[in-house]
């Protein structure tokens, strides 16, 4: 770490933030070649190793704190990260739920390692301005270590949170099997449902039997895939094998029974 330096308010008060961020990340001794700069609304981001680590918005510096430290730097000074108007250009009062806090704003160019972003989706809102009372830089480089290391924290526990083997029914083989189908985490499952992700599995594994749709449907739901019904194993059996009707160029009809999404 580097000896201290006092920080020149103007540093704060002009658009050169990005030279004043990869100087502390120096400070910290990082590869300022894992540093990443993204925009969002009114402002813009800077990741280490695709984790945010601190919020430039409106002429200030944000940086996230545990949650049992807001009153601390309430009476230090720090301001919580606004809520942003992110309606369409502006033009009209954001409805209430496009009132985003920081950890939710949508950015242009998510990180291509989708278990990174969400660090970027957080409920919460635990991001503060750096108050006027910090003046020496290695001050203000500690603080953006220790964020970004909530930040890891914060990935690593919504990550644990999200694997598949947390539902029930979900065994090591039938999670071997999901992740081969591009399907890595409850989210992915939910969002496309036990039939449709059956399909992808049997992409890959053809002789996956319907006990495998049966499990992902109750897990899904999550019980045992004993108490699924009679009733809804046939439903979900129909479902996959569905005939739809379409018609060609030439007018022709023809029933298919489809496996595709």
């Amino acid at each position: 770490m580097e000896s201290l330096e006092t920080l020149n308010q103007e540093e704060l008060q002009t658009d050169n933030f990005k030279a004043l961020v990869y100087e502390l990340a120096e400070m910290l001794e990082w590869d300022t070649q894992d540093i990443g700069y993204r925009h969002l609304f009114g402002g813009h981001l800077y990741t280490y190793k695709d984790t945010m680590f601190v919020k430039v918005y409106n002429g200030s510096l944000y940086f996230r704190i545990k949650e049992g430290l807001t009153n601390f730097w309430d009476n230090k000074g720090s301001s919580e990260f606004p809520l942003v108007n992110i309606s369409k250009s502006g033009k009209r009062t954001s409805l209430p739920t496009e009132k985003v806090t920081s950890l939710a704003i949508a950015i242009e160019n998510p990180v291509s390692n989708p278990s990174k972003r969400p660090s970027y989706f957080s409920q919460n809102n635990f991001w503060y301005s750096i108050p006027s009372s910090i003046t020496e830089k290695n001050e203000m480089a500690e603080l953006l270590k220790g964020s970004y290391l909530l930040c890891v924290k914060e990935d690593k526990e919504k990550a644990r949170s999200n694997d598949l083997r947390k539902l029930p029914n979900i065994t090591a083989a039938i999670k071997r099997m999901l992740v081969k189908a591009d399907i890595k985490n409850i989210t992915q499952l939910k969002t496309l449902g036990a039939v449709k992700s059956y399909r992808l599995i049997k992409i890959h594994y053809p002789k996956a039997s319907y006990a495998n749709l049966y499990a992902l449907d109750a897990a899904l739901q999550k019980k045992h895939v004993s108490l699924l019904s009679d009733s809804e194993r046939n439903n979900l059996v129909r479902r996959y094998e569905g005939n739809i009707t379409f018609t060609t160029s030439r007018g022709r009809d023809y029933g298919q029974c489809i496996n595709s999404l």
